[in-house]
């Protein structure tokens, strides 16, 4: 399955877009405040039909003539975490909630989750209105992990969330990776984001620019600064020992990798 604009152009913020996201992989997509991120997102999950150009996802195509009605089955296989994810829960107890149309049901997984989201099994029995914000978003999650999308897109997927339910976030969204499925992701917290992304997408003149090595972008000054972010802090660690110690050392994802390359390269 793929997911393919062709000669999208969308009010000023795509301009005759042209680009294609395969599956296994994560893609980030980036750029400023108010570039066109959640409106990249929106077009994907057929929420703003208002475009010219056509959005084929594997088989089923999107033109701004799309009814509602078929835009069903790509729904049906796409989890789309909003930034306005309060609203997308019913008000319902939040067992009821998670097991909504699952027929085979795994009790033993949302447990694994739970831990995971650092949760107590108590909360199943609560209603929505008795959660913060933060433990909404994580039984979102779990709700997204228990699910079988094909599709996965999450916008400011980490606002309200412990360090703890980000990192598991992280290694849960690369074993999503691993089964194949389409991960696509529009954030500004850049430490996630190099922590997690394959490949970035950044939105610039009304176009979006791929960067197929993520270290390509998050080692690079003025493309992080056109997306007024800052370099991540292994990176920012990995520069200043190559300027004072000029050490040689490769990529690394976490600082505690690049603390034991320093070991061996001291040796």
């Amino acid at each position: 399955m793929a997911v393919k604009f062709s000669d999208v152009s969308y009010k000023n913020i795509f301009k005759n877009l042209n680009l294609e996201i395969n599956n296994s992989q994560i893609v980030s997509i980036v750029g400023k405040n108010g570039s066109g991120k959640t409106s990249f997102l929106n077009l994907i999950y057929g929420l703003d039909l208002d475009f010219l150009g056509k959005i084929v996802i594997g088989r089923k195509k999107i033109i701004n003539q799309t009814k509602i009605k078929e835009l069903q089955p790509i729904r049906t296989k796409t989890f789309f975490l909003t930034q306005e994810y309060q609203n997308q829960l019913f008000n319902i107890d939040v067992l009821k909630d998670i097991k909504y149309g699952i027929s085979n049901f795994n009790f033993n997984k949302l447990e694994e989750l739970l831990k995971c989201f650092n949760l107590n099994k108590d909360i199943l029995n609560k209603n929505y209105s008795e959660l913060s914000l933060g433990q909404m978003k994580k039984i979102l999650l779990i709700t997204m992990f228990i699910k079988d999308n094909k599709i996965i897109l999450l916008d400011d997927p980490t606002s309200n969330l412990d360090q703890k339910s980000i990192s598991s976030l992280i290694k849960l969204l690369k074993k999503e990776k691993r089964n194949g499925k389409i991960i696509i992701i529009a954030s500004q917290d850049v430490e996630f984001l190099f922590a997690v992304s394959d490949v970035m997408l950044m939105i610039e003149n009304e176009n979006i620019i791929e960067i197929n090595n993520k270290y390509d972008f998050f080692d690079n000054e003025q493309l992080m600064g056109k997306c007024n972010l800052l370099p991540p802090n292994v990176l920012k660690f990995r520069q200043t020992l190559l300027k004072r110690k000029n050490i040689k050392l490769i990529y690394r994802d976490n600082i505690n990798d690049l603390i034991k390359d320093i070991y061996r390269y001291a040796k």
